[in-house]
């Protein structure tokens, strides 16, 4: 699987012997009252032995499961506080979360805590890290980061009153990549803060975007390359990336180019996938990259945003291994240049699928124990699916467990695509290809794959059998609430939960 999130942890273990009283955070899944929400950052993980995983490599997947368990927890909370302020403030600040969201999967935490325990062949693992050593952390990151953007801002401004247009350019451009990372760190030091958070992150992004949009003006300006058609919005957005990257590398990298999201829906369309081809063209025209679907060492990811009569397009560079930002792009276009594609910016049902992802956001936990990833035979090109295209799906688990599939189509309904599939010991740990291929059919738009995985057996789901399909009896909201509410059937019983939007059409 691709995987560009990092997570970089100076950890101090204390250790408890299978000998040992079952700890508390053990017995109640992760949750201690010498850990108050309040003060502390937490994360717990667990992974079984046997099958030729050691007690001792069992023990450091745990540790590993519990500290992407506490990075999972402020990834679902930060974009449960974004979305509430995306629907106050309408989109005005949606591209700003958006990119805060993405980097809580690439914390860099110092400092962090953590026990372990082992008992029956299973590894238990808790971190922790108090929230005021974390806020100053990043409170210090802010700070050297808005010095870093005033410092570049004011060297480029000199140079462009010298009449130097290429150097005050470059310096121009080297500002994008630090403007990503100070968004993200306003994010996630409002989040940890707790108090005023959507007053902090409002404030912080009326600020960015005056800042931001007096870069874009010069670069444009600069530039002196009017964005008349798609190509020259490609090669606009190209030309930006190559100049920040080769300023740093010598070497001709290789690249993935994912399609762009629908803002912040991580929904594609048919324009999605035409503008993907355009950019990676554009890329090799005018960079020495090599665009490539695997093995690559930088991803670009992105969305494209509506505003009055324009477009307002965001493509970022990340390094894959480590999350780290190489470079950004920015360019707002006239919606006509757009329009002339003929394409559609938006999934058929998009409506519909936004009120789908709010209620999946309810009641949205991080879970813990148990850890489940999955992802499609298409997930580097955006999940984009056309008619009659065979879809596979890989998962990786950390321990013995049951998986059900509900597939949610574009017209509403909902099928029972797989249930009580068991994954045994000697796939632990492994990318493991489900067995089964679907074939992209009507009706097309946006559509998820709601994967959950469980220690022990699930509830049977109310369900009813047409042309040899089993749909859900119910509706999304009572399925989500009764299935992540289900009771434990024994104790420490685990359950997780991913989900996979995919995008299909007809073209």
């Amino acid at each position: 699987m691709m995987n560009y999130l990092f997570l970089c942890s100076a950890l101090f273990i204390s250790f408890l012997s299978a000998s040992a009283e079952e700890p508390e955070w053990v017995s109640r899944s992760g949750k201690s009252p010498a850990f108050p929400e309040t003060q502390f950052l937490t994360g717990y993980g667990a992974a079984s032995a046997g099958s030729g995983i050691s007690k001792e490599q069992a023990e450091q997947s745990a540790l590993e499961n519990a500290r992407k368990n506490l990075i999972e927890k402020i990834s679902i909370s930060i974009t449960s506080v974004t979305t509430a302020k995306t629907e106050e403030a309408g989109d005005k600040y949606s591209s700003f979360f958006n990119s805060a969201v993405q980097s809580a999967s690439n914390l860099d935490i110092q400092g962090l805590g953590s026990e372990r325990y082992y008992n029956n062949n299973i590894a238990y693992a808790f971190v922790y890290v108090k929230r005021e050593a974390l806020q100053s952390t990043y409170q210090q990151k802010i700070n050297s980061l808005k010095n870093e953007l005033e410092s570049k801002l004011k060297i480029a401004k000199s140079l462009e009153t010298q009449n130097k247009a290429t150097p005050a350019l470059n310096e121009y451009l080297s500002c994008m990549p630090v403007v990503r990372r100070l968004e993200e760190a306003q994010t996630i030091f409002a989040f940890v803060k707790l108090s005023n958070t959507l007053t902090e992150l409002e404030t912080s992004a009326a600020a960015n975007e005056i800042t931001t949009a007096s870069i874009r003006e010069a670069i444009s300006k600069l530039t002196q390359k009017p964005i008349t058609s798609i190509d020259d919005l490609a090669w606009y957005l190209a030309f930006q990336l190559k100049e920040q990257v080769e300023r740093k590398n010598q070497a001709a990298p290789a690249i993935f180019v994912t399609p762009l999201f629908f803002q912040d829906t991580k929904m594609g369309s048919s324009f999605s996938r035409y503008f993907n081809q355009v950019l990676e063209q554009k890329i090799g025209e005018a960079t020495q990259w090599s665009v490539v679907q695997a093995n690559a060492p930088m991803i670009l990811t992105g969305s494209y945003w509506e505003q009055p009569e324009k477009i307002k397009f965001i493509v970022t560079v990340r390094t894959v291994n480590e999350g780290k930002i190489l470079a950004s792009a920015e360019a707002s276009v006239d919606a006509k240049v757009i329009a002339s594609t003929g394409k559609n910016l938006k999934p058929e049902n998009i409506q519909s699928a936004l009120l789908d992802q709010k209620i999946f956001a309810q009641g949205e936990s991080a879970g813990g124990g148990l850890s489940l990833e999955a992802w499609t035979n298409k997930q580097t090109q955006g999940n984009l699916f056309t008619e009659n295209e065979r879809m596979t799906v890989t998962v990786r688990v950390n321990m013995p467990c049951y998986l059900r599939f509900i597939y949610h189509m574009a017209d509403g309904s909902r099928i029972l695509l797989l249930n009580e599939y068991f994954i045994d010991q000697s796939k632990v740990n492994l990318a493991y290809q489900i067995p089964t291929e679907f074939e992209c059919s009507p009706p097309f738009g946006s559509e998820v794959l709601q994967i959950f995985a469980r220690t022990e057996k699930f509830e049977p789901v109310a369900t009813k059998s047409i042309d040899g399909y089993d749909y859900l009896a119910e509706d999304l909201q009572k399925f989500v609430v009764k299935t992540r509410g289900m009771k434990q059937v024994k104790p420490n019983t685990m359950q997780a939960e991913t989900r996979i939007t995919i995008t299909t059409m007809k073209e």
